[in-house]
């Protein structure tokens, strides 16, 4: 068993390369835009000396050669800064233009995923009807589980929204199917243990449910991902007449900057005892 490459999966640090580029340019137009400053600065001087050069001359005495060379030494210092004024802003220009495109992209795929992963959860809603437990206790087929991986040396361990395909009474595993499809267009499957397995109850369960306390540690879905991570409850969902109405819970994320994300009542889950 293998924790696979979660390229494919939307997550807390999804698209961090394209952010880093993003940054990194960001940077770089921040340093020529210094330049910019720089190099402006330098040219009000240089035309203020050829000013003062030139006020201070008196056409009945003519130029000296000193003060000519220093005037054509000023005009060339000044054509020359021009030059490198003109050079920076077209680098800024342009360094602008591939950040704009970065971040209109980026924000397309963000859609996109949104699109494809909403897709992915009502064909998993509508095509596992089944949800409770058999009589031996065992995840019927086509139950919506949270699904840790076997830990791998220098990767993370990872919760995965899954769906139960068998159950291996042999080897007293679970086959489940990642619910996102990867880089090649498949959804892994994976032989897991009981203890590595927790269902996500189906919304028409969710009035029997217990709501969780606040400060109780949970496993939830984070936001616009696949992927269950460790949260606090900050807040249960509210009392709602007849429970009508969207049932959320606000919960803060582990390192995420202590933000509260709202997310469903259903993709909020206890851990129980033996596997946190």
């Amino acid at each position: 068993m293998y924790v696979m490459d979660r390229k494919s999966r939307t997550s807390r640090s999804a698209t961090l390369e394209n952010a880093n580029e993003e940054l990194n340019l960001w940077k770089q137009i921040c340093n020529s835009l210094m330049e910019l400053e720089r190099i402006q600065k330098k040219t009000e001087s240089v035309v203020k000396d050829l000013n003062n050069m030139r006020s201070a001359i008196r056409p009945e005495e003519g130029i000296t050669t000193i003060i000519l060379q220093r005037l054509k030494d000023h005009y060339r210092g000044g054509i020359s800064l021009s030059s490198d004024e003109v050079k920076t802003i077209t680098d800024v220009i342009e360094k602008l233009s591939v950040l704009t495109a970065l971040r209109e992209a980026s924000e397309l795929r963000a859609e996109q995923k949104k699109k494809k992963r909403k897709s992915e959860v009502e064909d998993l809603k509508s095509s596992s009807p089944k949800r409770s437990k058999t009589n031996n206790g065992i995840y019927s087929p086509g139950t919506s589980v949270a699904a840790r991986q076997l830990k791998q040396k220098d990767k993370n361990e990872e919760w995965i929204l899954a769906v139960v395909l068998s159950f291996h009474a042999d080897k007293n595993k679970y086959q489940v199917e990642d619910v996102e499809q990867d880089d090649y267009g498949q959804k892994q499957k994976y032989m897991l243990p009981p203890r590595n397995i927790i269902a996500v109850p189906e919304p028409a369960d969710l009035k029997s449910i217990p709501e969780l306390n606040t400060g109780q540690d949970v496993l939830a879905l984070y936001p616009g991902t696949t992927c269950f991570y460790r949260a606090i409850v900050v807040h249960p969902p509210a009392s709602k007449e007849n429970n009508v109405g969207p049932m959320n819970y606000k919960v803060q994320f582990e390192d995420d900057n202590d933000e509260v994300k709202t997310v469903l009542k259903e993709h909020v889950l206890q851990i129980p005892k033996g596997k946190s």
